[in-house]
Parts: structure tokens; C-alpha cells; sequence
């Protein structure tokens, strides 16, 4: 593997280079009479193609790749008239050195202008900045391309992104969601060269962004902002393919921006596992959405879907004052997969190991709208609405082959069961804010009124032999679940000191769940049905808190922060077959904000939060749940809600001088009142009458207990060469948990320690190659206080090559190599796949606007995924069908016309986000 690694970097090096020897290299120097002038946009316009470039520190200009003697070069920037001339050269292709361009300041601007290079990375108290035309990418390239490209953000093969050690969960567009915050949908559909910049933001909510005052754990989200002349304007592009093994798929992008309105539709149809929405999902979604960026690499979501999915998204401006903006979208899934499975539940008195083989047949549609309402009523006071539905319905069958062993014994089995289920949800939350009249008084109110609804119908086949005894099992499980939650929030904020607040806060919180599960057991002869009151369950349970809190607020120039006390009684009622409980708990909790700033992109940020948890129906029930047979789970009515203590501190720096970039985080949870299970061996009369070491059949009980923790961090440091043409990233993480849980009645400690560390070197040379190397080493070892003979440790070696070689400014060679190296997991599922899938595309027509494309997915046949969960007792090794090896031509046309905005370049168009070398669009 290491041979085919090497050979096919020197390919592709060797390959980039004599690509770049056929070509003239053009470089130059802008001057004016002060110097040198960094940070101007030069424009190379020949009779094959476009190129934008940006000057450096120096002035400095270059084209490596330019084809034909005659060409015209256009220089402009904010401050300066624009220098146009036409150069003839002669028909060799020896390197040429222009003469200094000399500038002159335009007359309508002021005598003094202060003109700097783009400063890539800006790092603000809750933001990290990252501007676009410091980071290269090709004409075309979806925004998901950039984002590879950025210090400490990392996008996984089916989408997912991770910033600065987090998912994000949400992706806004100027401000606004787009499509819900769908990631995936953003990052795969819009197009690079229309951003300016995107911001990783610390999101503590709508109305933390009104108050200042932040408190709680922050979301991760993405903001991404459009050029202000790529505001008015269309853009958009179509793909069709198909391929063998009846693979197929069609997908289309069209969106029209007009400054505050935007309109956006996407489609597709295909069987190749690509979503167009994840419905905020996480992992495994798909993805892997936009074809003319990379688009090479083999999808690592389970299973194989074929997918229909169509959305539409708005945005407005209903006059001076008030901003609407929202979507729909409709998604009919199919998926099949088929998985082996290992798991092992550690006991005293001997281990229980089930083996499961399972097929698994999903249908699944959802509807989803979301909307906004944003008025500004006047310069004191905001109101925004935000109403929200969704409906999903599903049919899934699951064949499940298992056996099961302890000791002596095994238990072999089969299970059928179909499913059908619906569940409608929605609500609508509200935000009022007033700002009064004294600088830094304010008062805000919000409220959330929701609801939600399941519906299933569970058909349920069971066979189960253990010493020649064949026992079946015929039960239908009809289920209805209905929940209703009220939240409401009231903040004044009153000004104590020139630059200190106070703040007086009040929250409440109300659920009601009602809960209804009818068990009935089937005649094997018969089919008739019986009502079994003992194995049903009829539960309704209300969670209320209120919560107090007093927080200080305090702004300085180098450092801010909100210190508080929150008083947090909570109550848990609950009845069900006659029998009523009731639990409340009280906690008193600091709050905790803290940002200094050492210097310019110079941070330090730490955060403290308290949190209640309740516990779920499964958890509350009181009736024994014997819907899997082999597994006898019993609820406690008096359990307490959990309560979690959060600590994060993040660590940021980018020095503008070297480039070098460095985040950082460390976060800490301690869990009060963890909901925790109990496991143990359980008595087969019937088969082992008095032997219970024997039994393959275990039972779960859940209780409180107290000693859980868990310690996570990560980090990301990143050094360019030679302008970024290389960057060179080291990363790592680890995290540990002490795990409670009991078995046997005897308290377990199970520790499980994650860490990783990995490096990538990325290489991105102008219209000749853009590609990185990775690799990466992960462990995840658990050990326990009770003694075990179970292999605890799992070991993952990831090597990578991913990238791109252009040819004669029409072709692309596109390449995706990873090998996957594990030690320690179970036989059954081990697998060290070596996943190669690669493509040519041929680009033409005017600007480039089409490509044609021939993908090979998978060239191995060995896409396979392998996953380790360590959960109280339990160790689970999963190996899981993906899409294997196929092959896809694909057509695709790009469309794109904006109309330019005051102070942009020549004709309107304005700075290409990514500078040098990028072609200009159409």
C-alpha cells in the first residue's frame, strides 16, 4: 500500500510539472510613487482563457501558466485609476518579466489612501474570520472546496464539517439561514467564488446576540458572506449521469439574489447516496452533493439510498422594516443495509456475546417547513417570529439472523419485524426585544410554544432455540407518543458602572409527555390477537423548571465578561397504572464568561454552564419492556433528572506576519444524578432450571448515581510556505471518560480513553494542482474496575491522497486514495479497506461552462464501515454495507450572471474570491 501511495504522489507531481513546462510563465511588479502595491487585482485576458491574480506584500504579480503570445492585462484597486495595455510577445515560451506597472491615484478618492494585502484569518472575541481571496480555489468549486482549504476546519467524505473541534450544526447565508442551516445543502450547493468571507461562529442564540449576556454551551455555525457584487445577480447549474450497475443521478441548482431577496430551488434524483438535505442530521447523511468542485472521494454513509429530494428557499425584505426569509423541503428515501455486529456485556460471572446479522429495509419521507419573520420596528425595539412544521413518515423491515452465547450455552434466533410510524411536529417561538433610552438598559422577552406526535405500529416475529427448544414469539406493538413543551425567557439589563451591567433573568420551562403502548401476543396458529395489560404501558409525566439567575456584565478594552448565580427547582410527576410518583430537585449554579484579548487574532475564551436533563420514557417506564426477548429492560419511576456541569476554553492565535495559525480547545462535563443501567444474568427456568450462569438472557434496570465525568481537547496548528502554496497542519485530539454503570448489583467503572493525532501537507499550485496527503492514528482503549478478559483497545492507522492535476486549462484529473489500517476489533467485523475512486473531466464552451465527466467510485470494491461503542457494559464492533465500486459519466452546464456594485472592478465584476489564478465567470 505504502508503494501505491509514493508511486501515485511522484505521478501526480511529475504529471503537475510537465503540464506547467507548455506553458509561458508572465510575472510583474505594480508600483506607484510610494512603492510597492500589495493587495491589487491583475486581470491576464488571452485568447484561451481569463485569470485573476492578487498582488503580494511586495507588489509582486504571476501567471504560471499562460498559452499564446498575445494577451492584455487590466490592473485595478480601490484608490487607483486602472491600468489597461495590451503586451505582444514573442513565440517562444520563455519566462517573461514584465516592466513595473506603475499606478496613479484616482482623482474622485481622497489624497491618502491606506491600501494592505488581505489578511486571511481575523479573530474576534466569539468569530473566527477567514476571507475568501486568500485561499485559491477553481472556477466552479462549491463552497464545501473552500472550506477544505481553511486552518482548522475539516470536512469529512459525506459533507459534515468540523470547525476548531465541533460540528457545525447550522449554516447561514449574509446573516440568514439558508434552507433551515442545512450544512450540506450550503456548502455543496453555492458556489466559492461568490463569498467574501466566512465566519466560525460561537452561536449562544438569537437573544445573547441582542443582550451581550452569553451563558450555556454555544452552537458551531457557519455564516457565509456574498460578495457585495455577486449580490445582484443568477447563478446555477445542472448534472445528469448514469453509470453501471443501473447507477444514475440528475441534479439541479438555480438561485437569483437581488441584495435582500434571494430565491433558491434544488432537486435531485439519483441512487449513489447524495442527499440535497441532511435535515440537520449528523454523520452519514450522504452528501457529497457538488460535481464541479472535488467530488472524487467514495461516500462513507451506510447503506445505499436512492434518494429524491426537492427544497426551496426564500428571502426578502417586506419594505424598510421588516426582513422574511424561510424554506420548504420534501425528501423520499430508500436505504438498504446490511450489517454484522459483535457485542460483548461484560459479567462476573461470565460474558454474554451476541452476533447479530441484519438486513434492513427503510422507507422514509419527511416534509419540513421553517419561516422567519425579522421586523425592526423602530430604532428601540424587535420582533422576530419564527413558526416551523415537519412530517415523517416511515416503513421499515429488518431480517435479523443472532446468536447468543454464555458459558455453555448458546441461543440461536431469527427476527422479522415491520414497521410503520408518522410523526408530525411543530411550534413557533417569538423574540421580543426593547432597547430604552439609556445606553445599556434593555428588556427582552421570548417565548416557545411546541408540540409533538409518533404514531407506530410494530409487527414483531421472534424464534428463539436454545438446547433443541424452539420458543416463538409473535407480538404487535401499537405506540402513541404525544409531547407538548412551553418555554418562556425574560432579561432586563440594567447599566451599574460606565462599562458594567446587571442583569435579572427568568425562565420557565413546561413539558407534558403521554406516552401509550399497547403489547398484544399473537396465537402462532391462530394469528389471533391478545391484549397483554401486564407487558402494555399507559404513562403520562410532566418535567417543570424554573430558573433565577443575577448575572454582571463587564466590558473592557482587552477583556469582557458575565459572571452569574442561577437558582434552578425542577419537578418530575408521573403516573401510570394507578401508581403516581413524584421527584423535585433543587440546584443553585454559578454562570461563567470570560474573553481576553491579547493582541489582534490573538484570543483566549472560557465558558461554564449548569444544565438539567430529564430522563426519557424508556428510562421512567414502570411496566417491563419484553419487546426483545433476549434482553428484559425495566424502568424506575423515581428516577431523578440529571444535572451536568459544562466547562469549555478555547485558545486562538494567527500571526499575520508568518501565517502560522493555532486553535485550541478543552472542554469538561461532571454529571450529577447520571442515569445509569444495571445489567445482569437472568434465570431460564424452563431450560436451566436453578443455573443462571447459563442464561444467555440478560435484564436492564436504570438508577441515579454520581462519579461521571469526561474530558475532551483538541487542537490544529497550521504553518504556509511560499505565499500557501504549501501548507503543512498537525492535529490531534484526545478525550477520556470515566464511565459509571453497574453490573450485577456492583458498581463498574469503565474508562475509556479516544485520542488521535494525524498531519496533512497540502499542495496548491495555480491551474497545475491543488492536493493534500494526510494521515492520521486514533486509539480507543477502555478498561474496567470489575475483571475481564475482553479486548478493550482498538487501534486505526488513515493514510489519504486527495486532490486534483489541471491540464491545458480543459482538463481534470481528480484522485481519492485512503487506506484504512485496524488492529483490535472483533473477526467478525475487521476489515482495513483500501478505497481508491478517481475521475477526468473535460470542460468547454465559453468560460468553461460545461464539463463532461467520467467517475470511477471505489475502483476495490471495499468500501466498508467498521465502527467501536463502548457503552456501560457493552462493547459494540459494527461492520456495515456501503456503496461499492461503480462508474458514472455525468454531463454539467454552469451558469452564472451577476450585475456589478459601486467600486468594483472593470465592468463591474469585482475581486474573485480565492485571487490568483481563478478564471473569471461568466
Amino acid at each position: 500500500m505504502t508503494r501505491i501511495l509514493l508511486f501515485l504522489v511522484l505521478t501526480v507531481l511529475f504529471i503537475g510539472r510537465a503540464s506547467a513546462q507548455q506553458t509561458r510563465v508572465v510575472t510583474g511588479t505594480v508600483i506607484d510613487s510610494a512603492g510597492f502595491v500589495p493587495g491589487v487585482n491583475v486581470k491576464l485576458i488571452s485568447d484561451k482563457d481569463s485569470i485573476i491574480v492578487a498582488t503580494s506584500a511586495k507588489g509582486a504579480f504571476a501567471f504560471p501558466t499562460v498559452i499564446g503570445k498575445n494577451f492584455k492585462l487590466t490592473v485595478y484597486g480601490l484608490g487607483y485609476q486602472t491600468f489597461i495595455r495590451r503586451y505582444v510577445m514573442d513565440s517562444d515560451t520563455r519566462p517573461v518579466v514584465l516592466a513595473p506597472i506603475k499606478l496613479s491615484i484616482e482623482s474622485k478618492m481622497l489624497k491618502t489612501v491606506n491600501i494592505t494585502a488581505v489578511n486571511p484569518i481575523t479573530i474576534k472575541e466569539d468569530t473566527v474570520e477567514y476571507k475568501a481571496s486568500a485561499y485559491k480555489v477553481r472556477e466552479g468549486s462549491p463552497v464545501e472546496d473552500l472550506l477544505k482549504k481553511l486552518p482548522g476546519v475539516t470536512v469529512d467524505k459525506d459533507g459534515n464539517v468540523t470547525a476548531h473541534g465541533k460540528q457545525v450544526t447550522k449554516v447561514r447565508v449574509n446573516g440568514k439561514d439558508y434552507f433551515t442551516g442545512d450544512v450540506q445543502t450550503a456548502t455543496q450547493n453555492l458556489p466559492a467564488d461568490i463569498v467574501d468571507n466566512i465566519q466560525v461562529i460561537d452561536d449562544y442564540g438569537d437573544q445573547a446576540n441582542l443582550t451581550g449576556i452569553k451563558t450555556g454551551d454555544p452552537d458551531k455555525i457557519l455564516n457565509i458572506t456574498i460578495q457585495k457584487g455577486k449580490r445582484v445577480g443568477k447563478f446555477g447549474q445542472g448534472s445528469v449521469g448514469a453509470g453501471n450497475d443501473d447507477r444514475y443521478v440528475a441534479r439541479l441548482s438555480a438561485n437569483a439574489f437581488k441584495e435582500d431577496t434571494q430565491l433558491s430551488l434544488l432537486g435531485t434524483v439519483n441512487n449513489n447516496n447524495t442527499n440535497a438535505f441532511n435535515f440537520g442530521g449528523g454523520s452519514g447523511g450522504g452528501g457529497r452533493g457538488g460535481q464541479s468542485g472535488g467530488g472524487n472521494q467514495t461516500s462513507t454513509a451506510n447503506g445505499i439510498t436512492v434518494n429524491k429530494s426537492l427544497g426551496f428557499n426564500y428571502r426578502d425584505a417586506w419594505g424598510k422594516k421588516i426582513t422574511a426569509y424561510g424554506s420548504y423541503s420534501f425528501a423520499d428515501r430508500n436505504k438498504t443495509t446490511e450489517s454484522n455486529s459483535l457485542q460483548q456485556n461484560l459479567f462476573q460471572s461470565g460474558s454474554i456475546l451476541n452476533s447479530d446479522s441484519t438486513l434492513d429495509k427503510n422507507h422514509n419521507i419527511n416534509h419540513r417547513f421553517d419561516f422567519n419573520i425579522e421586523y425592526k420596528i423602530d430604532t428601540a425595539n424587535y420582533l422576530k417570529i419564527n413558526p416551523n412544521f415537519s412530517y415523517t413518515s416511515t416503513n421499515d423491515e429488518n431480517m435479523d439472523r443472532f446468536m447468543n452465547s454464555r458459558l455453555s450455552t448458546v441461543t440461536s434466533g431469527t427476527e422479522y419485524s415491520v414497521t410503520n410510524a408518522n410523526s408530525p411536529t411543530g411550534g413557533a417561538n417569538v423574540l421580543f426585544n426593547h432597547k430604552f433610552k439609556k445606553k445599556g438598559r434593555n428588556f427582552s422577552i421570548s417565548g416557545s410554544a411546541s408540540f409533538s406526535k409518533s404514531s407506530s405500529d410494530l409487527d414483531d416475529q421472534y424464534n428463539t432455540q436454545t438446547h433443541s427448544v424452539i420458543v416463538p414469539l409473535h407480538q404487535q406493538i401499537n405506540t402513541d407518543n404525544s409531547s407538548q413543551k412551553i418555554n418562556a425567557h425574560a432579561s432586563y439589563i440594567e447599566p451599574i458602572a460606565k462599562s458594567t451591567y446587571l442583569e435579572a433573568n427568568y425562565t420557565y420551562s413546561f413539558t407534558n409527555t403521554d406516552n401509550n403502548r399497547l403489547n398484544y401476543r399473537l396465537n402462532p396458529v391462530t394469528g389471533t390477537p391478545t391484549y397483554i395489560d401486564s407487558l402494555s404501558t399507559l404513562y403520562n409525566y410532566q418535567f417543570i423548571t424554573n430558573s433565577f439567575g443575577l448575572n454582571i456584565r463587564g466590558v473592557k478594552p482587552k477583556y469582557n465578561y458575565t459572571i452569574g448565580l442561577v437558582a434552578k427547582p425542577t419537578s418530575l410527576n408521573g403516573e401510570s397504572h394507578n401508581f403516581e410518583t413524584s421527584t423535585h430537585t433543587f440546584n443553585l449554579v454559578s454562570t461563567a464568561h470570560f474573553v481576553y484579548n491579547f493582541a489582534k487574532n490573538h484570543t483566549f475564551n472560557f465558558n461554564y454552564s449548569g444544565t438539567n436533563n430529564m430522563p426519557s420514557f424508556a428510562q421512567l417506564q414502570m411496566q417491563p419492556d419484553y419487546s426483545n426477548p433476549q434482553n428484559i429492560v425495566y424502568g424506575n419511576p423515581n428516577l431523578k433528572p440529571e444535572f451536568s456541569n459544562t466547562i469549555t476554553m478555547r485558545y486562538n492565535q494567527f500571526d499575520i506576519k508568518s501565517g502560522n495559525s493555532l486553535f485550541t480547545n478543552l472542554s469538561f462535563n461532571e454529571t450529577q444524578n447520571k442515569i445509569v443501567t444495571n445489567t445482569q444474568p437472568v434465570l431460564n427456568s424452563q431450560l436451566n432450571p436453578g443455573n443462571t450462569k447459563d442464561s444467555t438472557i440478560q435484564e436492564t434496570h436504570y438508577l441515579n448515581t454520581n462519579g461521571f465525568y469526561s474530558v475532551n481537547g483538541n487542537y490544529a496548528f497550521t504553518k504556509p510556505f511560499a505565499e500557501r502554496k504549501y501548507t503543512v497542519t498537525i492535529n490531534g485530539g484526545a478525550s477520556y471518560s470515566n464511565n459509571i454503570n453497574f453490573i450485577e448489583g456492583e458498581r463498574d467503572l469503565a474508562k475509556n480513553l479516544v485520542w488521535n493525532q494525524g498531519a496533512k501537507f497540502r499542495v496548491d499550485l495555480d491551474s497545475i494542482m491543488d492536493s493534500e496527503i494526510s494521515a492520521n492514528y486514533s486509539v480507543n482503549t477502555t478498561k474496567y474496575s470489575i475483571p475481564s478478559t475482553v479486548n478493550g483497545d482498538a487501534k486505526t492507522w488513515t493514510l489519504g491522497l486527495d486532490g486534483r492535476n489541471f491540464f491545458f486549462y480543459d482538463l481534470i484529473l481528480g484522485y481519492n486514495l485512503t487506506q484504512t489500517i485496524n488492529h483490535g476489533f472483533s473477526s467478525t467485523v475487521k476489515s482495513n479497506p483500501t478505497l481508491l475512486s478517481t475521475y477526468v473531466e473535460y470542460q468547454f464552451m465559453k468560460k468553461h461552462i460545461a464539463s463532461l465527466r467520467f467517475q470511477a467510485f471505489d475502483l476495490f470494491d471495499q468500501n466498508t464501515g467498521i465502527t467501536r461503542t463502548v457503552s456501560g457494559n457493552k462493547i459494540i464492533d459494527t461492520r456495515t454495507n456501503r456503496l461499492g465500486r461503480y462508474f458514472l459519466l455525468s454531463f454539467t452546464m454552469r451558469l452564472q450572471r451577476f450585475v456589478g456594485g459601486k467600486g468594483q472592478g472593470p465592468r463591474g465584476e469585482g475581486r474573485r474570491s480565492g485571487g490568483g489564478g481563478r478564471r473569471s465567470g461568466f
